[in-house]
């Protein structure tokens, strides 16, 4: 059975088994070869396309030993499991979910209410997805059991060996093309996938005919067009600590690569996703960071978080992940978990009848008097109050 009919099977197993959708993502076409959740959501400000969101998390999920847990814009939590046993760019990723993750009884929040809404959706704690995710990463390996890698894309192929014919016939070509190279970055920070690819085909082209099939020799230019890209990728926009983690992710793949099919293909794969790090992911990545950061911070309200923790738990520098709290929530980090803390109060406020005190030290505020100064700023009433003006559990 090839490849793809197994990773098909596979999803329909993990949907009847976890009884959550799963469908697959072909990383190469572009396309989805089972129905997905969602197309797209129709979210303000942005319009939350499903192939950029879920291409993302397989982006992460090839980053992360084969597994990634995120969450789409729209809040719900996705888990992504991609093939580590190959040595070839990515092809095929399983995508699970919708899965709305909670560790207790407060409501999901859509902020769509559609119909297609969160009263379908599976609910899962947290470690029974971390499970799932587990579990997954290990199928999908199990897919790849004397599974070939498949052939590289003929229409790029051909264009690469027409340009190495073309080369060999030029009297002119010993001259190294770097307008080419800078033609390449320019497309990066623009974001034409087309054209970058034109000029890396012909770059690699070139590298090819002149190093006459040196393996050594063509890794070496390999890893220099890597840097290359890399370098135009964050000149374009893209998180600097990411494209960095990439390349030396991608500098450790080289000396695994083996032809010049493999070396295009290969390359080709990195480029394309260079450019969805600068245009297509900044957004999904922000909301992932957010909901990860929130879901982080609910399961540990009674302990001490820090900046310090947070950042290193969505793996970002602190500076960064500040920057973000305050263009996508409008607050300080410091705000943000004072606002996560008085929800929880508000919530055990109105549906239990815990004291006063003790939700305070639930919630994390181990003084009581500033617990009540912080929840009246946040809603305009006491905690007292809040809870004799009708809102506690009939």
């Amino acid at each position: 059975m090839e490849f793809l009919d197994r990773c098909l099977c596979l999803c329909e197993y993990i949907q009847t088994l976890a009884k959550v959708h799963t469908t697959l993502l072909n990383v190469s076409q572009g396309r989805f070869e089972l129905p997905v959740f969602s197309e797209a959501c129709l979210l303000e400000p942005a319009h939350c396309n499903a192939f950029h969101t879920h291409y993302y998390g397989a982006c992460e999920a090839e980053r992360w030993d084969g597994k990634y847990i995120y969450y789409c814009p729209r809040g719900y939590t996705f888990i992504a499991a991609t093939p580590t046993s190959l040595n070839i760019p990515m092809e095929q990723c399983i995508i699970a979910g919708p899965i709305i993750m909670t560790n207790d009884d407060e409501p999901f929040e859509d902020p769509l209410n559609a119909a297609d809404g969160s009263q379908t959706v599976p609910r899962m704690t947290t470690k029974e997805v971390r499970a799932l995710s587990e579990t997954l990463s290990m199928a999908v390996n199990a897919c790849t059991m004397d599974t070939l890698p498949p052939a590289v894309d003929s229409g790029r192929q051909a264009e690469l060996l027409q340009m190495m014919y073309n080369l060999t016939a030029d009297p002119h070509a010993k001259k190294y093309p770097i307008e080419n190279e800078r033609q390449l970055q320019e497309h990066i920070r623009s974001g034409n996938k087309d054209g970058a690819q034109h000029e890396l085909t012909e770059l690699l082209a070139y590298v090819f005919n002149q190093t006459e099939n040196n393996s050594v020799r063509i890794k070496s230019r390999a890893q220099e067009l890597l840097i290359l890209m890399g370098r135009a990728a964050i000149d374009g926009g893209a998180d600097v600590d990411e494209i960095l983690n990439l390349c030396q992710k991608y500098a450790n793949e080289v000396e695994n690569l083996q032809g010049v099919e493999t070396v295009n293909r290969w390359i080709g794969a990195i480029l394309n996703k260079f450019i969805s790090y600068v245009f297509d992911f900044n957004d999904i990545k922000h909301q992932n960071v957010i909901f990860k950061a929130t879901a982080y911070i609910k399961e540990n309200l009674a302990d001490k978080i820090s900046l310090d923790m947070i950042a290193d738990r969505v793996y970002l520098s602190k500076s960064y992940f500040c920057r973000i709290i305050k263009e996508e929530l409008n607050c300080t980090f410091t705000e943000y978990v004072n606002r996560l803390r008085i929800d929880r109060s508000k919530y055990l406020l109105r549906n239990t009848s815990i004291p006063i005190a003790e939700i305070a030290s639930i919630v994390g505020f181990g003084d009581q008097s500033y617990f009540t100064r912080v929840f009246k700023r946040q809603t305009g009433v006491a905690p007292g109050k809040y809870r004799e003006q009708g809102w506690s559990k009939k």
